[in-house]
């Protein structure tokens, strides 16, 4: 697939179709494949990047490193300007757009599961139910499922961890959507990742806040917002205590006249 490489990584570069075709197409291929791992980098996680090295590995290691933020797509034309690039980001691929895309196909094969792993109170956006025999799962709807994963991510019980394997063992789920926030949720997909594999998962991603968008926990933009590429605004409006996070922007910009200069 084609990408641009970009601060160091490479960046996906093409239209949201295409990669929404392909992984259609891989849900239902049949031959043994490794896990697909996806990550979806913004202008604040590549700052985190280029200060936490190990963070960067994480993301090195992904099969598919999406540009969900709209500040890569414009660091790539300024980059393509001043010849330091060859081709610049077609377009912005939002994870959340990935996700919904993902839980649409997935739902016409209703023998594939899918699991998401970390975010809070998920399962009350439906009338959520226990799992048989283990009451950490809770089934959202058809074959969608979630699990909290830990109480406290800065302090995991090995019982959290043996609970969390018999779900992945138990379900076989094909989709593993894993919303810890970065970079735990990375550094958890790249150390589970055989686990993953063993247990045929076709595609992991790293999800962040998808699903509070998509369980109407959080209001996403308005399409005019997201089109002209003011959706950090929109969020940074609706949620002020982002403040301290947004000002990684000015260090984002920082970055790119490194990369200029």
């Amino acid at each position: 697939m084609k990408t641009s490489r970009i601060f160091g990584f490479d960046i996906l570069n093409l239209k949201k179709t295409e990669l929404f075709e392909y992984f259609d197409n891989f849900l239902v291929d049949n031959r043994s494949a490794k896990t697909q791992i996806v990550f979806t980098p913004n202008s604040e996680q590549i700052v985190m990047a280029k200060h936490n090295l190990l963070f960067a590995n994480y993301l090195k290691k992904a099969d598919w490193l999406l540009p969900d933020g709209i500040g890569l797509v414009w660091a790539s034309s300024i980059l393509e300007f001043f010849g330091k690039i060859e081709e610049e980001i077609e377009e912005r691929i939002a994870g959340v757009e990935l996700v919904e895309h993902l839980l649409e196909t997935i739902v016409k094969y209703p023998d594939q599961n899918t699991l998401i792993i970390g975010g809070r109170d998920y399962a009350g956006s439906f009338e959520g139910e226990f799992f048989e025999d283990m009451k950490s799962l809770k089934k959202i709807r058809n074959n969608l499922y979630w699990t909290e994963g830990y109480q406290e991510k800065e302090d995991i019980l090995l019982i959290e961890e043996q609970a969390l394997e018999k779900i992945i063992n138990r379900l076989k789920p094909k989709i593993v959507f894993v919303a810890l926030g970065a970079p735990d949720q990375e550094k958890w997909i790249i150390e589970h990742l055989d686990l993953l594999h063993k247990n045929q998962v076709k595609i992991a991603v790293a999800v962040g806040g998808s699903f509070d968008f998509l369980f109407a926990k959080v209001t996403r933009a308005p399409q005019l917002w997201q089109k002209i590429g003011l959706e950090w605004l929109w969020r940074l409006l609706k949620q002020p205590w982002r403040r301290k996070r947004q000002l990684k922007l000015i260090k984002f910009i920082c970055l790119l006249i490194r990369e200029i200069i």
